[in-house]
């Protein structure tokens, strides 16, 4: 071989070997391009949901401070709660925008009433104590925390005869404006029982298969707890205390024959919380029907039932937005 087509061949072979390393060095800058950029979305997407996941916590601190706050009314508590929760967006839309990024929270707070009676006396109204029906809540698109504690001593006595407990024991009614649902509450002092019974009392033909019905519960005991939202009474399963299979839309609550001319029916402390601003009678803001938080039972004040919110970041080519609902509350229906 000639020294000319020797040279060539080298010449042709060092050609080959540069274009290889300019081939190399172009696929690992790729590679690394490639790396960089995903480290940087992946970044900039853990941001993004830090600022979602710190409203979820947000939410729920403004909400447990208005409600442990006893908010004088369903405004009031809207407010407190708006107030908070708009401190922090603000602070947050403040932070997102030093870091080049702009952050959006939109809330709202659905207001309720929490009401209760803390000492044992008549279930009456605050402004009535000779009142026998009234509407304790209406219009409530939810319940939660329903909660009766009542003593054995002051219901009715079933053993007078089961045709008269419908007239004369105790009851709670909810309704829907269409459907009515009642539970009886009364005492058979035969057993030293507290009864419950949801439903019809004069269809059974008799005190005895009344107790027995399925409808029916009963705990031996001076006081007994009736929980709508376990359906439990005084602890112990009770399947006639489940109202929401009846029911649907919003509804009314009413405590009736609370007591007649001579003698109460029912007797204890009772706490429910209701979702509506309207739900409870108000008269310039302020319940007509019980007392204000502080006061003698029972009393009524303003609380945030639940908050939806969602979230909006925006930075470069990231967008997340997130959508979320704080509702601790289990409710009865």
């Amino acid at each position: 071989m000639h020294d000319a087509d020797r040279g060539q061949l080298l010449v042709i072979f060092g050609l080959i070997i540069a274009v290889s390393f300019v081939a190399l060095a172009v696929a690992l800058n790729a590679a690394i391009f490639s790396e960089n950029l995903s480290t940087r979305e992946s970044v900039d997407s853990e941001e993004a949901a830090a600022y979602a996941a710190d409203a979820r916590s947000a939410a729920g601190d403004a909400y447990d401070e208005t409600n442990d706050g006893g908010a004088a009314n369903a405004t009031a508590a809207g407010t407190e709660f708006g107030d908070l929760i708009g401190e922090w967006a603000d602070a947050r839309q403040r932070e997102a925008a030093a870091e080049g990024a702009d952050f959006r929270l939109n809330r709202t707070a659905h207001i309720g009433w929490r009401l209760e009676q803390t000492a044992d006396r008549s279930f009456a109204p605050a402004d009535d104590d000779d009142a026998a029906n009234w509407t304790v809540a209406a219009d409530a698109r939810d319940v939660a925390g329903f909660r009766l504690n009542v003593t054995r001593a002051d219901l009715y006595d079933g053993t007078l005869g089961a045709d008269t407990i419908d007239d004369e024991a105790f009851r709670v009614n909810v309704s829907n404006g269409t459907v009515d649902w009642e539970l009886y509450v009364f005492r058979d002092t035969g057993n030293s029982t507290v009864v419950v019974y949801g439903g019809d009392p004069t269809s059974p033909d008799d005190l005895g298969d009344l107790l027995s019905a399925p409808e029916s519960c009963a705990a031996t005991t001076d006081r007994a707890v009736v929980d709508f939202r376990a359906a439990t009474l005084d602890g112990s399963d009770c399947d006639a205390l489940v109202f929401d299979d009846d029911l649907e839309g919003n509804v009314s609550i009413r405590y009736e024959n609370v007591q007649n001319s001579t003698r109460e029916r029912v007797n204890g402390t009772y706490r429910v919380v209701v979702n509506g601003s309207d739900a409870v009678a108000t008269a310039g803001g302020e319940p007509t029907r019980f007392n204000a938080t502080g006061d003698p039972s029972p009393t009524a004040a303003g609380v945030v039932y639940a908050v939806s919110y969602d979230t909006h970041y925006r930075r470069n080519d990231v967008v997340h937005d997130r959508a979320g609902r704080h509702a601790p509350r289990a409710d009865a229906y």
